[in-house]
């Protein structure tokens, strides 16, 4: 896959650059709550293709925002983990979400939810947001 750019010599654009693609701060969001498996990503991920799955990380890693290591036994796994500077979208992600949660409205009967989602900001009315309940 060849990696596309914006071209511009712009902050917004290079920030792009690096995340601006499907699924790219998704990943990003399940990673904020720290080291997971493929197949815990891919799980929590739902619609999203193993093969497009495999690129974005793929590409994160190339970006910088993320590192793969392999746990020692017993573990013995794989997981992926984001760096510093992938940590830092961690309020640029708040602000997406805060700025979403207006135009989230009722969950519709396709809508997948986790309980780990955050859409930003506290419960509303003491009921957590699109009705999530915790997992």
């Amino acid at each position: 896959m060849s990696r596309r750019s914006y071209d511009q010599y712009c902050a917004i654009a290079r920030a792009l650059d690096a995340v601006g693609e499907r699924w790219s701060l998704l990943i990003v969001r399940e990673l904020l709550g720290g080291p997971r498996r493929y197949t815990d990503l891919h799980a929590d991920l739902p619609g999203v293709s193993t093969d497009i799955l495999a690129a974005r990380l793929k590409q994160l890693e190339a970006e910088g925002l993320v590192v793969r290591r392999r746990l020692e036994r017993p573990a013995n796994a794989t997981v992926y983990e984001l760096t510093e500077r992938g940590a830092a979208l961690h309020p640029v992600l708040t602000a997406l979400g805060d700025w979403g949660l207006p135009a989230l409205g009722e969950q519709r009967p396709t809508d997948a939810v986790r309980g780990h989602w955050v859409t930003g900001g506290a419960p509303i009315d003491g009921v957590s947001p699109a009705g999530a309940a915790p997992s």
